[in-house]
């Protein structure tokens, strides 16, 4: 193997500010004030400095200029779930996008619901004076309390805290979790379930879809039962469940009773495609059987087998608007205290998964 090593002093080439300057016949504060586009230089000065900067190569020095700001133009996006599936992906290229045609990166904290490491993430990045920030949450309020109190500015998505006043920008998950329901209604089941992630019981989203549910059931005059909501118990890591007696009793318990659900309700499309596998080891066919309806609209629905329905969710446009509001807020087009409250619409995705009774 040929190894290339080319020397050089980068800095030694840089063009500074003084170099301009010196081209165009101006002080070095000018220039200065002119890359800024500050009111008190002339529109032709700043043509014209422009123009030479261009030339001679000059490439801005965003250390030095996040020092005399305050402002780094960066933001960060602190995911608290993990990045195996679509779902951050999607909602990544919206924000990303949006960003840069705003003048700002954004980078990425994963804590994997580590709440400490949350912490210590959120930290770093205040060192790094980072602007804002991009909030998929690890369960933990605490760490976003201080963020209110200090005025930082943040926005999170997909999830929010009840008890936290801040700006989201989410799926209307009631609405999401009604028209689920209200189709498997429509398919003539009678028995449905909700399945929800042991580990996300009490996270809004969950929450939200489990009260669209409730409620479709209410409207049609069908009865509640409490053990038609199952907590569903697996790995994040590994989509190994085929020993669903040992890990999923209370689900095994529900199928075997005489009021068992011929229809279930999956809280997001990852937990789905996981109880699928814990269903088929059961010895059950879908959805001869059992009809099974997700969550998300992520991209791995469309290749499980059979492909599945599901709520089908605006992820990427959740990205780009919740940007939208983070710089809005860091550039003082929105108040620090006026909180934007988004809910976007889902619609119903149908494809194999599900069929009437």
């Amino acid at each position: 193997m040929k190894v290339c090593i080319i020397k050089g002093d980068s800095m030694k080439n840089r063009i500074r500010l003084e170099d301009i300057a010196k081209k165009a016949g101006v002080s070095k504060m000018s220039v200065s004030l002119a890359l800024r586009n500050d009111p008190s230089i002339s529109k032709e000065t700043i043509k014209s400095i422009k123009k030479i900067a261009d030339s001679m190569g000059y490439v801005p020095n965003k250390i030095a200029q996040s020092l005399v700001s305050g402002k780094s133009n960066t933001l960060a996006a602190i995911v608290g779930g993990n990045l195996h599936d679509d779902y951050h992906n999607q909602f990544l290229r919206g924000a990303i996008d949006y960003a840069i045609s705003r003048g700002y990166t954004l980078t990425v904290g994963l804590t994997e619901n580590d709440k400490k490491l949350e912490a210590d993430i959120i930290e770093k990045f205040r060192q790094m004076m980072i602007d804002g920030y991009l909030i998929f949450h690890s369960g933990d309020s605490s760490n976003y309390k201080q963020l209110v109190e200090e005025q930082i500015p943040f926005v999170m998505y997909t999830k929010y805290f009840e008890s936290l006043d801040c700006d989201y920008v989410i799926c209307d998950d009631v609405r999401g979790g009604y028209l689920m329901t209200k189709h498997f209604i429509e398919l003539g089941h009678k028995n449905i379930a909700f399945v929800y992630d042991i580990e996300l019981e009490k996270s809004s989203e969950v929450v939200n879809r489990k009260k669209g549910y409730l409620k479709a059931l209410e409207e049609h005059g069908m009865e509640y039962i409490n053990e038609m909501i199952i907590p569903y118990h697996y790995n994040h890591y590994s989509f190994d469940n085929s020993n669903p007696e040992e890990t999923n009793s209370e689900l095994v318990e529900c199928l075997k009773s005489g009021e068992a659900p011929t229809a279930i309700f999956v809280c997001n499309d990852v937990v789905t495609s996981a109880f699928y596998i814990t269903m088929k080891s059961m010895g059950y066919k879908i959805p001869d059987d059992i009809s099974i309806g997700g969550y998300e609209g992520i991209y791995l629905g469309t290749i499980l087998d059979p492909p599945l329905t599901t709520i089908s969710t605006p992820i990427r446009e959740m990205g780009t608007r919740a940007c939208e509001r983070l710089i809005d807020k860091i550039e003082g087009k929105m108040q620090m205290n006026d909180i934007s409250k988004v809910l976007l619409e889902p619609k119903l995705t149908i494809r194999n998964s599900t069929r009437g009774r």
